[in-house]
């Protein structure tokens, strides 16, 4: 399978949920390659998942005096704070060595992340839960207080979050990889919590929670961190073939531009109201 690697700096939450959409319906429609986004946020933010209720997860005058932006994913999961981390995004149709569920398919990304981590001196584990399609939906507890088979952790710290979306044969899979941070600042703007309780919860994603440069002994860089994830997927899927493209497709552009105005800025898809 022939690849395309997309590498972003930061950008705002309706920007990158926007791309990430006009790649997915341009990759089912034919028109484009399958793709591996690497990107960052601009405001640190609070992404929350498609059938999540976002009054009943978020706190949105904290959120608001926090400075953090807010969007509604296109995938499913749980809420997710994205600050100073390597966001990827795997969009492919669903054959060769991604042909199978969406557990197989956790399965393959896994590893090539997995790989890319070890290039960096970090050796994970896989975790063995196996949370169902339901149990993913309940808005129970953020992302990182729980793990789907294949997510990826270390010393039983999760490092890795992740969750899919699919559609005519395809799927998007947005990941969450920390770099800085663990979740803990995640507590502080949950909903229904008092201030106890949110300490409680801070505490809680600390200690279930690591980032790369809270395990190495000398950090790395955003840049330094993608270009390993690159070189893992590249060990990994060794057959395939890889080509790096600085910007997306003219077409995709128009796409996307539509889906952030249309779409990823209304109140009526982030908040379902």
């Amino acid at each position: 399978m022939k690849w395309r690697f997309l590498i972003d700096g930061k950008l705002s939450p309706s920007e990158n949920m926007a791309v990430d959409e006009s790649i997915f319906q341009c990759v089912q429609s034919g028109r484009s390659v399958p793709t591996i986004r690497f990107y960052n946020w601009e405001p640190s933010t609070v992404s929350c998942g498609y059938n999540q209720k976002a009054d009943k997860e978020v706190d949105f005058i904290a959120l608001k005096e926090h400075g953090y932006g807010f969007v509604r994913r296109p995938t499913g999961g749980r809420v997710v704070l994205h600050d100073n981390e390597v966001t990827y995004a795997v969009i492919s149709p669903a054959i060769g060595r991604l042909s199978g569920n969406v557990t197989e398919s956790y399965s393959e990304i896994s590893k090539a992340l997995a790989k890319g981590l070890e290039l960096m001196g970090i050796n994970v584990d896989f975790e063995k839960g196996n949370l169902s399609s339901r149990h993913q939906r309940q808005a129970v507890n953020p992302c990182f207080t729980s793990s789907s088979r294949y997510e990826l952790s270390y010393q039983r710290k999760k490092i890795v979050g992740s969750a899919q979306v699919r559609k005519n044969n395809c799927f998007l899979q947005h990941g969450s990889i920390l770099l800085d941070y663990d979740q803990s600042k995640l507590a502080y703007i949950l909903s229904g919590l008092s201030d106890e309780q949110k300490e409680r919860m801070a505490n809680y994603l600390k200690r279930r929670t690591i980032s790369i440069n809270g395990i190495l002994n000398v950090p790395i860089s955003y840049r330094k961190a993608v270009r390993l994830l690159m070189e893992g997927f590249k060990k990994k899927w060794g057959n395939d073939d890889f080509m790096i493209h600085e910007n997306i497709e003219t077409y995709e552009v128009v796409i996307a531009e539509r889906l952030r105005l249309s779409k990823y800025l209304t109140d009526k898809w982030n908040y379902k109201i």
